[in-house]
C-alpha cells in the first residue's frame, strides 16, 4: 500500500517545494497588483459610456483595457497555468488539480465571452450603465468565482508553507554552536617598523 502511493507521488526535498510554492505566491501577488491596476479604466469606462458617448472600440478606456492590460493579464494567466500545473501543483495536488479547470472557466469562459456580449451589446443595442446591464453580470461573477476559487488555495498554499517551516525546523538545529577559539594567525615574513 504504501509503495503504491509513492510510486505514484513523486518527493521532492523541502527546499524545493518552499521555492515553487514561493514563486507561485510572488505570481498571485502580481496577478493581484495587475487587476487592481486594470479596475481603474474599467471604472472609467462605463461612466464615460453613460454620460459622454456610446460604447466603441476605440475609446481611451478600451485602449488602456484592451491593449496593455489585457495582454499583460492573458500573458500572465498563461505563465501562472504552465507554472502551477508543471512546478506548484504536483506538491497541492489533489484528485482534480484546481488550475485546470480554474483557468478555462474564467479567463476562456467568464472573461472572453463577457468582453464579446458585452461590447456587441453597447455597440449596437443599448447604452452602458454602470453594472445594471445582463452583459455586464459575467464580469462581477467572474471576480467572485476568481475570489471564491483564488483565496482558498491562497490559504492551502500559506498552509503547506508553514508545515514546511516547521519541518525544517525539526531537521534542523535551531541553535548553533559557537566556534570553538582560534589563536591569532601569524604573518609570514619580518615585521616593518614604523616610522
Amino acid at each position: 500500500m504504501e509503495e503504491s502511493a509513492s510510486a505514484t507521488k513523486p518527493v521532492f526535498s523541502i527546499a524545493d517545494e518552499g521555492r515553487a510554492l514561493r514563486n507561485l505566491m510572488w505570481m498571485w501577488w502580481i496577478t493581484a497588483v495587475t487587476y487592481n491596476a486594470v479596475a481603474i479604466p474599467v471604472i472609467w469606462d462605463p461612466a464615460q459610456h453613460s454620460f459622454l458617448v456610446r460604447d466603441s472600440t476605440w475609446t481611451p478606456p478600451h485602449l488602456m483595457i484592451f491593449g496593455p492590460f489585457f495582454a499583460l493579464m492573458m500573458f500572465e494567466a498563461i505563465v501562472f497555468q504552465f507554472y502551477a500545473l508543471k512546478k506548484a501543483q504536483p506538491y497541492i495536488r489533489g484528485d482534480i488539480p484546481i488550475t485546470l479547470w480554474v483557468f478555462p472557466i474564467t479567463v476562456f469562459g467568464f472573461t472572453l465571452g463577457s468582453m464579446l456580449t458585452n461590447e456587441i451589446g453597447h455597440i449596437f443595442l443599448f447604452r452602458e450603465e454602470f453594472f445594471s446591464m445582463p452583459t455586464h453580470w459575467n464580469f462581477v461573477l467572474t471576480f467572485m468565482f476568481i475570489y471564491a476559487v483564488g483565496v482558498p488555495e491562497v490559504v492551502r498554499v500559506l498552509h503547506r508553507l508553514g508545515q514546511l517551516e516547521a519541518k525544517a525546523k525539526e531537521l534542523v538545529a535551531v541553535e548553533v554552536p559557537a566556534p570553538a577559539p582560534t589563536s591569532a594567525p601569524i604573518r609570514a615574513g619580518r615585521p616593518v617598523a614604523r616610522r
